[in-house]
């Protein structure tokens, strides 16, 4: 017995196929398309349970290019801390910037 909805669906389907109401290809593809439905869940359900934890990036390049990563992450995550740029070393004219940056909770963004 199926415990979950989308194995009883799975079931479902099964059964259809095998009195002939779904081909074996349409069969293969919802189940497919369920068990896919199925794995994404978990993956947010997973994300939804880890602990934020700081991620801390270094950033090089044009002091602009530079700037408009930082203003791009700042819309998706919380910068917790952004240092003062300093030239890169070896690169002359770039800049190098290390940000630290927090999950934003309740996740934004993304396909939810």
């Amino acid at each position: 017995m199926a415990r979950t909805r989308t194995g009883r669906a799975i079931g479902e389907i099964a059964r259809r196929a095998g009195r002939g109401d779904l081909t074996a290809e349409q069969a293969a593809a919802l189940t497919a398309r369920l068990r896919e439905q199925q794995r994404q869940a978990m993956y947010r359900a997973a994300l939804d349970v880890v602990a934020a934890r700081p991620v801390q990036v270094r950033l090089i390049g044009a002091r602009a290019d530079v700037a408009a990563v930082l203003t791009a992450l700042d819309t998706v995550t919380t910068l917790t801390g952004v240092s003062d740029p300093a030239p890169a070393r070896r690169a002359p004219g770039n800049v190098r910037v290390y940000a630290t940056t927090l999950r934003r909770r309740p996740m934004t963004g993304g396909t939810r």
